[in-house]
């Protein structure tokens, strides 16, 4: 009887696999189940090896439990990425599968890999259209069908220039070659607008998938691509590795968004990722975005990306007005200055759509007592409460968790207690009260978290005439809000004064994006930008609207300081429920690094904020002149980190190309 050795990867948060055997042959990149101590676990074949290098305590190799199915999991393609994104990223590679596959085959379960029935039911037609493309957008559009095999394409298209109807005629280009098509957000509620525009063009099924789908749903989309009962998916970036039956292309729509990247566990770049695998399925990819990210703007200038311009809206309307508001001695309500007041009267009173963008959501982020000065505070994270109203409770944003409402001082038993500081939900109730026959429309986390809540708020938007729209980062994406003709941005503050190095490409995408929202049908619409810093040098640049300017500079700024992307970053992080824990792993990291040339080493520096569930958090900052280069220094240190005992006594992280500096 013949016995074959296999490298299984589960998930664990480990850097290894673990060698069974089996007597029958098993594809690379199978689910099988394997016992593991006294359970047993779900893992992925990563590679047949001749002899088995390890066994287990017992000195024995155990035998696989059950490979029953016909199909893998993991395609060849896909199966090659998550290898690169497990060795790129620095993270284990039994967590790096199981990100990526449906969350019902992560158990064991009685749902298998197989077609559903709705195959032969399934035709995909594209009818006939009237719609006439600009000049510029037929010009572009002729050079991108042209496109084959991997060669990145920037569609560098101002707001409402119509990169949409591009991703359109792209996405016809490649279903009447009996292809597929994924186009990946960066947020869910840019979803339901983009799936009515490609519902309109396409007659047959477009896939969704996001994690707000429940696994059944998601499961069904995700088997329905695999053997190609589904051609178009259209998802945020854990669609990124879908497994399309004969992938065409894929489109990566707002490609700089900072949603892309993924912010704990696996810290991937859902955009990156979608590179790497058009590179290994040398298939084309497409990249658009009003404010692309400078490291995509550099691979443009070392000619690695094509760009393709589309700097006209196609209605032919001039973008709206940035005008910078002085509110340095303007009296104020609920963040707004009177001022402001008065020009969202004058948009109301001509039944138009007005935009309020505050990126604060709750009612309220202080809580505190005027007589000693206590701050209501998470008792778990080193982080302020915040007062949302409309549920009477004082909330953490970053563990999520809720406390009552204080009568008194728990320090000095004063009933002095106020609130201060303005979100989105005082915003909304400010406005209500002053403009009480028109529709206020909040748009944050808290009000889309429901089912069907972004698809009724997007229809009353669109059904009402004039109308007031409140809302965070949420609306400043991709969205088309053809009323809109003012928005009012009301702290742009906190990006101008911020001290982190890729603050001003920060902030001028945000600012430049939510100023896109207004004016696609009115010549006359503008965009007032409240500050106490008229005369900021970054916001003077901003209010140009030209972000080829500010990304120039920018680059220009960081080549001379040899920050990214004209070099490599990654954060180590450090988590520990004792503050000696991580500073000591982190020293010795520091020290460790000390004699490596051309590496850069900041810290420990404590996270912001310090603390979370209860955990410390410090970091260390590695800058290397390559990605190269930073790899080969990564590898060594997480071969010394194994020997340290150090390591045991804290939760530690490499975060790769990381968004967020602090």
């Amino acid at each position: 009887m013949n016995i074959f050795y296999y490298d299984i990867a589960i998930s664990l948060p480990v850097r290894q696999c673990f060698t069974y055997k089996s007597v029958i042959k098993i594809k690379k990149g199978s689910r099988v189940i394997v016992p593991f101590g006294k359970k047993t676990l779900v893992g992925i074949v990563v590679r047949k090896i001749s002899q088995p290098s390890s066994f287990n305590k017992a000195g024995v190799i155990k035998e696989i439990i059950s490979a029953s199915e016909k199909f893998t999991c993991f395609d060849k393609s896909i199966f090659n990425t998550i290898l690169w994104a497990s060795e790129y990223y620095h993270h284990p590679i039994g967590e790096v599968f199981f990100s990526f596959m449906p969350t019902i085959l992560r158990n064991q379960t009685n749902k298998i890999i197989e077609p559903t029935k709705e195959i032969s039911n399934y035709v995909l037609n594209i009818p006939d259209k009237n719609f006439k493309l600009t000049g510029e957008q037929d010009a572009n559009l002729n050079k991108l069908k042209k496109i084959k095999n991997f060669n990145p394409s920037l569609i560098y298209g101002v707001t409402g220039s119509g990169k949409t109807e591009i991703y359109l005629r792209l996405a016809e280009n490649i279903i009447k070659k009996g292809k597929s098509i994924l186009i990946l957000v960066p947020e869910i509620n840019l979803i339901p607008q983009l799936e009515a525009r490609f519902k309109k063009r396409f007659a047959g099924d477009i896939g969704v998938y996001h994690s707000r789908m429940t696994p059944n749903k998601r499961f069904k989309v995700w088997l329905r691509s695999k053997f190609g009962e589904i051609q178009i998916v259209i998802g945020t970036r854990s669609s990124v590795l879908m497994p399309l039956k004969d992938l065409g292309a894929i489109i990566v729509d707002e490609e700089h968004d900072q949603s892309y990247k993924q912010s704990e566990g696996f810290r991937f770049s859902g955009r990156d990722l979608a590179i790497k695998r058009a590179q290994l399925e040398d298939i084309p990819i497409f990249l658009g975005s009003a404010t692309p990210s400078l490291q995509t703007l550099k691979l443009v200038r070392e000619k690695k990306y094509k760009k393709f311009d589309l700097l006209r809206r196609v209605d032919g309307k001039k973008p709206p007005k940035l005008i910078p508001l002085d509110i340095t001695n303007s009296p104020m309500v609920g963040g707004i200055a009177l001022q402001t007041m008065s020009i969202i009267g004058e948009a109301i009173k001509k039944g138009e759509q007005v935009l309020i963008f505050i990126n604060r959501r709750g009612f309220a982020p202080l809580y505190e007592c005027n007589a000693c000065g206590w701050v209501a505070s998470c008792s778990a994270c080193e982080s302020n409460l915040v007062f949302h109203k409309s549920k009477n409770r004082l909330i953490c944003h970053k563990c999520e968790s809720a406390f009552a409402i204080n009568e008194k001082c728990p320090d000095c038993g004063s009933h002095d207690i106020h609130t201060y500081g303005n979100g989105t939900e005082r915003v909304e109730e400010v406005l209500k009260n002053a403009f009480t026959k028109v529709p206020i429309i909040r748009v944050d986390y808290d009000s889309t978290r429901l089912k069907g809540s972004i698809e009724a708020i997007y229809e009353k938007i669109q059904s009402s005439n004039e109308a007031i729209l409140v809302g965070t980062q949420m609306l400043s994406k991709g969205h088309d809000f053809p009323k809109v003709t003012l928005c009012v941005i009301l702290n742009a503050d906190n990006g101008l004064i911020s001290p982190e190095i890729n603050a001003l490409e920060k902030v001028s995408q945000q600012l430049i994006q939510v100023s896109g929202r207004a004016g696609r049908n009115n010549n006359l619409a503008k965009v007032i930008i409240q500050t106490r810093y008229p005369d900021d040098i970054n916001l003077k640049q901003i209010k140009t609207g030209d972000y080829r300017l500010i990304s120039d500079q920018c680059l220009k700024v960081n080549k001379e300081l040899s920050m990214p992307p004209y070099s490599s970053i990654c954060i180590v992080r450090a988590i520990s429920p004792k503050i000696k824990g991580s500073l000591d792993f982190l020293n010795r990291a520091s020290l460790t690094l000390s004699n490596k040339r051309g590496i850069s080493v900041v810290g420990p520096l404590p996270s912001i904020p310090f603390k979370i569930k209860g955990n410390t958090r410090n970091h260390l900052v590695i800058k290397s002149p390559t990605k190269t280069y930073l790899n080969r220094v990564l590898k060594f240190l997480t071969e010394e980190f194994d020997r340290w005992p150090e390591t045991k006594k804290v939760k530690w992280s490499y975060d790769i190309d990381p968004y967020d500096m602090n």
